[in-house]
């Protein structure tokens, strides 16, 4: 994440915009100590920051005392289910960010992580991000799909239960997809709070763009970090520590006339998501 300049320039950005001098700030999700860092760069007072691994935690102390902060920066080496029990924390946060951004949106636990620190946050608190919507759309992925699957016999050899290994049948492709791949319409779901997390069905429609040959999903979420302030996980530029996920289907024709239903739904761990979806041909 810290050599992903792009994303750390647009937390940069949203932290100017939320931390006020004398702030009390709250981070989970330490890492190297980059965004504690910049925190009390930006005048915070006070800086907690939360990591959980061991060996993070001391790379971060020693990036504290390298950059002269260690006056300002207390390191807790916790899961942050553990906060409000240590007692550590004695003031209410007045500004709570975190990084826990999956490439699927919800798979570094983010949204319990909200939940883990509310009873820490004062009633004004202003948080990074501050809700998610996640998007998808139908592509063609070939060149890349015979990368991963077993797409023909072998000297003869029907290998296709090999594909039975590919776990949930979804790729992760660390390059980025040409526009001309995309063959719908973006569907993109309601917006979801982060701090005040309602989960809920959602369906959505998207309309063929073109006549080509369908090969699954592309699937990504938007992150909201301050007002017009936005960063997505899909993979988009060289560097990006995201990548694109696409769930593959049994391969089909579509055109214009056809259109596709999709239903996501937030996992009951609030950890992932699933989703399905139906190409209409009628």
């Amino acid at each position: 994440m810290v050599n992903d300049i792009y994303r750390g320039e647009k937390y940069l950005e949203a932290m100017k915009a939320k931390i006020r001098p004398g702030d009390i700030v709250l981070e989970v999700g330490t890492g190297a100590g980059l965004l504690s860092c910049l925190a009390a760069q930006l005048g915070a007072k006070k800086v907690y920051t939360v990591e959980q691994s061991p060996i993070l935690y001391r790379v971060a102390s020693k990036v504290v005392a390298d950059n002269g902060l260690a006056d300002k920066i207390t390191l807790i080496n916790a899961h942050s289910r553990d906060l409000p029990s240590l007692g550590i924390i004695k003031e209410p946060i007045d500004v709570f960010v975190t990084e826990t951004i999956g490439t699927q949106g919800l798979d570094e636990g983010i949204i319990n992580v909200f939940a883990d620190v509310k009873p820490l946050l004062s009633p004004t608190a202003r948080v990074i991000p501050e809700n998610v919507q996640f998007k998808h759309c139908l592509v063609n992925m070939t060149g890349v799909r015979e990368q991963v699957e077993m797409m023909s016999p072998i000297l003869g050899i029907d290998l296709s239960a090999l594909n039975d290994e590919l776990q949930s049948n979804n790729y992760f492709w660390m390059n980025p997809i040409e526009m001309w791949r995309e063959i719908s319409t973006t569907a993109a779901t309601p917006i979801f709070d982060l701090l005040n997390f309602e989960p809920r069905e959602c369906v959505q429609s998207m309309q063929i763009t073109r006549e080509n040959i369908c090969d699954g999903m592309l699937n990504w979420a938007e992150f909201t970090l301050s007002e017009r302030n936005t960063i997505e996980t899909r993979y988009r530029h060289f560097g990006s520590n995201w990548a694109n996920s696409i769930y593959f289907m049994g391969r089909c024709s579509v055109t214009r006339s056809h259109t596709c239903t999709s239903t996501l739904r937030v996992t009951d761990d609030w950890q992932g998501w699933v989703l399905n979806w139906t190409i209409n041909t009628g």
